[in-house]
């Protein structure tokens, strides 16, 4: 059973850093707007919820997925690596956001959060 609670809370967090992001890409001359490959990340308690997580999460549109073990991370060592095209102004939009953790949340995962390049050519004066 999923904890709305936990997941507002989740989505809560996860708007609070974006914000931050999209400032930080908007400072270095990134265009938000534009689509760009985003790189997103989950990370499991078992092989089999990241297995399942990755199939979601293909059906769902990311794709060039991976599933790697680290023997280290606690109590989700499992991680789970997709790839989605989005701008990012879409891709933090509020619903986005709490799609992904729901997602997470429904194979008992951690929705870590994304990442691009930024690779604007900044203007010239």
């Amino acid at each position: 059973m999923i904890d709305d609670r936990a997941v507002q809370g989740d989505v809560a967090a996860h708007i609070e850093r974006n914000a931050a992001l999209v400032q930080q890409i908007k400072r270095r001359g990134g265009d938000t707007q534009r689509d760009r490959n985003i790189d997103c990340f989950f990370h499991t308690r078992t092989e089999d919820d990241a297995i399942a997580l990755s199939r979601t999460l293909q059906a769902c549109g990311l794709h060039e997925l991976s599933i790697t073990h680290h023997g280290d991370e606690g109590q989700h060592p499992w991680t789970v690596q997709g790839l989605v095209i989005s701008s990012v102004a879409a891709f933090t939009a509020a619903d986005r956001v709490e799609e992904f953790v729901r997602i997470a949340a429904q194979h008992e995962a951690l929705f870590d959060g994304w990442g691009t390049p930024l690779d604007e050519v900044p203007p010239t004066i």
